[in-house]
């Protein structure tokens, strides 16, 4: 499946004309409070680090920003804030990338989300959020601000029921949608209506076994998982749901798999050596790093990898540049401090 090119005719209050490369981000926005410690603290261990930053944040935001930098004309991102100082920096920096906050609910009685975002000396790093505000982020606040040719971008960091519920708008006016599935521990959540509408499920390797649990779960279908392969959960994943399955490998690049399951037959996780010519697999490396260049922290790749994939969708773009152009993205996110660097 790819998104829909053709206008359809829209309420008055849709939007009409579709810039080239038009999405719409409806996700969570945070501030990142950053620090850089020697070492990861492991649990009841305190460790120090010498200061501490606060760099805009949250999957939304991140992958908003991304979309505004790599090539989409139109980016609206929708989400929740307080009416706090957290707010003016998270949405100043989209507004600086161009990217239209006029979607963005204030809450004044609920604070700008906060992540604690710890970064060790090689770049690896822990986060815990704080949801706050994005935790009301609504369905309703995407009214009149989608419509056929556009694509809609969500994660799994505002509430399930805003989700289900922005899936089914944006699929009854023909826009194509795009989950990444992250934080995956909510996986469960979602329901088979988004599984079987989703044009683009987005997730990195250490996700993919909560996702094709969630599958078997909704679908009941399948053989035990123990001896799966990545490329082979991916490949039961893409076939049970009809769905392109975009899997992200950290410095090996990404993979999307796309479903060639003929209709009506079982769905299940192949374990022939053939399995995957069931499956059309596309393969990208990850972009080297130029001279001079050194891995900062991993923070806001992934996003980077979906931002920049879904601009390039929106643009028209073959899978297979809009993967290798985001897979350069996720690069360049680990060389610059900070998610939105």
């Amino acid at each position: 499946r790819r998104p829909n090119s053709a206008m359809s005719d829209a309420p008055p209050s849709e939007p009409r004309d579709t810039p080239k490369g038009a999405v719409v981000v409806v996700g969570s926005a945070n501030v990142d409070l950053v620090m850089n410690p020697r070492d990861l603290p492991s649990p009841g261990v305190t460790v120090l680090a010498p200061s501490y930053k606060l760099l805009p944040g949250g999957k939304g935001a991140n992958q908003a920003y991304a979309c505004a930098k790599l090539g989409c004309e139109s980016v609206r991102f929708i989400g929740a804030t307080g009416d706090d100082d957290f707010s003016k920096l998270v949405l100043g920096n989209l507004e600086a990338a161009g990217v239209d906050v006029t979607g963005v609910a204030k809450r004044a009685d609920l604070p700008t989300a906060c992540a604690s975002v710890v970064v060790d000396a090689q770049g690896e790093n822990q986060i815990c959020v704080g949801s706050g505000a994005n935790a009301a982020v609504a369905a309703d606040q995407l009214d009149g601000r989608i419509a056929r040719g556009y694509v809609l971008l969500m994660q799994m960091e505002v509430p399930t029921p805003t989700l289900e519920a922005c899936v089914a708008k944006a699929k009854a006016c023909g826009a194509a949608v795009a989950v990444n599935v992250a934080p995956s521990a909510n996986a469960s959540a979602i329901g088979v209506d988004v599984y079987r509408a989703v044009d683009f499920l987005i997730v990195n390797q250490h996700e993919l076994e909560d996702v094709c649990d969630s599958v078997r779960g909704h679908f009941g279908q399948g053989e035990p998982l123990s001896s799966a392969s990545s490329a082979d959960l991916a490949v039961f994943v893409a076939r049970t749901t009809e769905t392109i399955v975009v899997v992200t490998l950290g410095a090996a690049g990404a993979k999307l798999f796309l479903p060639r399951r003929p209709a009506g037959a079982p769905a299940r996780v192949p374990h022939r050596a053939d399995a995957q010519k069931e499956t059309d697999v596309i393969a990208v490396d990850a972009a080297p790093l130029r001279d001079g260049e050194a891995i900062v922290d991993t923070v806001g790749a992934g996003d980077a990898f979906v931002g920049a994939f879904v601009a390039r969708v929106a643009r028209g773009d073959s899978l297979i540049r809009c993967a290798a152009i985001a897979a350069a993205a996720g690069t360049m996110a680990c060389t610059r401090e900070g998610a939105q660097g």
